[in-house]
């Protein structure tokens, strides 16, 4: 190498070790800000804060492999005065005092005790840790070897709003570090972070710990802020309405302090403003009517009189739910609000009273007002003679996917995922093509509920019971869980993948005899074609479908890749096989990895 190259070299590695002095600097501003007692509950938005951007700092460096194998292409002259700026602005109490009126004093006794590591100060950082056990150890590590002190600070004055301009001006350090890595790098820690969001929202029962999550989304921090915030919001909604545990993991009492700019309201809409074709409601329990000349779905909710209190409170939660899912991520229809019980609508059942979920519908602006669409659920689709793309059937099975994942981290079920809640609107049979209708929107939600909330029996009708999870049905079926959704929309995907109805895919599951199977196999087509059907048969045929021997051999799954491709077959085995032990259990990975799937799905 020659003197120049040698003298560049010297230089640029003097630049990283300076670099990596000021990094741990940082991690110890973080952690003396963050651990300062007397600051009070006002206080734990903004330590929230901290402890996301103190992540957000380490996951930076690990990329780049700062502590390990530092990257070369990085401008380390750059990276240098970002953490020196980022540095001073965490670890000067002078400066902290006289721009942020943040005022930091030490504590009288053992104010140099060594303190190499310490529990979170907040709900979210243990949460963090728990989620990201090398976060704290990493931050201990750190401390432990620039000098494994921590200087013992309290507050002497702490003011809100100047707080969060001290938060912003970090997220302004923070972004800056962000942006010189690689387009490939910067999405892979949006992603990561998004992730641990989701994670931290699931599992989190305090509304100002979601506030301020929020807060600091932007399309810089994470991949699809938006959606990750409307999560959120929905969790805040379900917590204000007193819907989530009384207390936390940590036997602490819950917060459902009404989160600002979020105003719920039940809206209980006049039936003589309905306007319906007939008087009778239909077994599916579905119409398309008008509200105030505007064109509207209706879901009836049937209930037996002697629930009816219970399920009606039930009832107005969905309402309240649904009102609130504008992101686009929520492939679902917006509830304008709900019809309460009224003589005029008679069930086909007369023993039972009804309640009605009313959805806006959102029609193309070239359709006349006058014209009502017709419904078009995606059971029907299979025997269509218009075929959808494989990009196609991928944009199906994702839309269904972002809104599960939506749900369960908002804390919510679904219950009835099947293809005939799976909707399209178009205003002429002939004229139906995937590419201009509307949809897909995920209705059905009538027997939805929180996770946390007691299990109501849903109707044994023998078409649906196909979607529902062994374990889900019979006298002694186990409470509904996430990984119970989870195996309905693999259902769905499976009818997606081969674009074929369930019916007609079990039916060709084989027995454990082959040559009995083929007898059968062929025996169930007439039966299904003659309307009768051995739903007996069908149930074993969904049963044989869960046995985990080898599952990406089997026989009866092997057509999916083919049809599909691996990826599709790999999200359906995902659905069919979710852990299904814990009915309280919160974690999202699986939801989460079957977007991403579907999401890097290239055809």
């Amino acid at each position: 190498m020659s003197a120049g190259g040698l003298e560049y070299a010297a230089g640029a590695g003097g630049l990283i070790s300076l670099s990596l002095t000021l990094f741990r600097g940082c991690i110890q501003g973080f952690e003396i800000i963050q651990r300062a007692a007397h600051a009070g509950s006002e206080a734990d938005n903004f330590r929230c804060k901290l402890e996301v951007e103190q992540y957000r700092l380490i996951q930076w460096a690990e990329q780049i492999g700062l502590e390990d194998q530092p990257s070369e292409r990085l401008n380390w002259t750059l990276v240098r005065d970002i953490l020196k700026q980022l540095e001073a602005l965490l670890l000067d109490t002078q400066n902290l005092k006289k721009r942020y009126r943040l005022d930091l004093v030490p504590i009288d006794s053992d104010a140099s005790a060594p303190e190499t590591s310490a529990p979170p100060e907040t709900r979210f950082g243990k949460l963090l840790s728990k989620l990201r056990p090398d976060f704290p150890l990493a931050s201990s590590r750190i401390i432990h070897e620039s000098n494994g002190t921590i200087r013992k600070l309290r507050w002497a004055i702490f003011d809100r709003t100047k707080a969060a301009i001290l938060v912003k001006d970090i997220v302004h350090f923070n972004n800056c570090l962000h942006s010189l890595l690689d387009n490939a790098n910067q999405e892979f820690i949006k992603s990561a972070q998004g992730s641990v969001l989701r994670d931290i929202i699931s599992r989190s029962n305090v509304t100002s710990e979601l506030e301020a999550i929020k807060q600091l989304l932007s399309p810089s921090y994470v991949a699809a802020p938006a959606a990750v915030a409307a999560a959120a919001s929905l969790k805040q909604i379900r917590l204000v309405l007193g819907l989530g545990p009384s207390v936390d993991s940590d036997g602490q009492p819950a917060q459902r302090a009404p989160p600002e700019g979020i105003k719920i309201k039940l809206v209980q809409l006049k039936p003589n403003l309905l306007q319906r074709e007939s008087s009778r409601l239909s077994p599916c329990g579905r119409e398309l009517a008008r509200y105030k000349t505007n064109p509207v779905i209706v879901e009836w909710k049937l209930i037996d009189s002697e629930h009816e209190k219970e399920l009606k409170t039930r009832i107005d939660q969905v309402a309240i739910l649904l009102a609130h899912t504008y992101d686009t991520s929520f492939h679902s229809l917006h509830c304008i609000g709900f019809l309460p019980k009224d003589a005029s609508y008679q069930p086909y059942d007369d023993n039972l009273i009804c309640y009605g979920l009313v959805f806006e519908l959102t029609i193309s602006a070239n359709i006349p007002a006058s014209i009502l669409p017709v419904i078009r659920p995606l059971s029907t689709l299979f025997a269509d003679a218009r075929k959808p793309s494989l990009n196609e059937r991928r944009d199906i099975a994702l839309a269904l996917a972002e809104t599960m994942l939506q749900l369960h981290t908002s804390g919510w079920l679904h219950k009835g995922i099947r293809s005939d809640n799976v909707l399209y609107f178009d205003t002429d049979d002939s004229r139906w093509d995937f590419s201009n209708a509307n949809g897909p929107f995920l209705a059905g939600y009538e027997y939805a509920r929180p996770t946390t909330a007691h299990t109501e029996a849903m109707p044994a009708v023998p078409e649906q019971e196909m979607y529902r999870h062994p374990k889900g049905q019979g006298l002694t079926r186990a409470t509904f869980r996430r990984s119970f959704d989870l195996f309905a929309l693999g259902c769905v995907l499976l009818e997606i993948g081969l674009w074929c109805d369930l019916l007609n895919i079990l039916q060709q599951v084989p027995s454990e005899s082959t040559q009995q199977g083929h007898r059968e196999s062929i025996s169930m087509t007439q039966g299904i074609r003659s309307g009768k059907v051995d739903w007996v048969r069908l149930q074993t045929a969904k049963t044989q479908l869960l046995q985990n021997d080898n599952l990406e051999k089997r026989a009866d799954l092997a057509g999916i890749a083919f049809h599909a491709g691996k990826i599709f077959q790999e999200v359906i085995l995902l659905c069919l096989y979710a852990d299904d032990s814990d009915p309280l259990d919160e974690d999202i990975s699986v939801q989460k990895e079957i977007v991403d799937l579907l999401r890097q799905a290239k055809f």
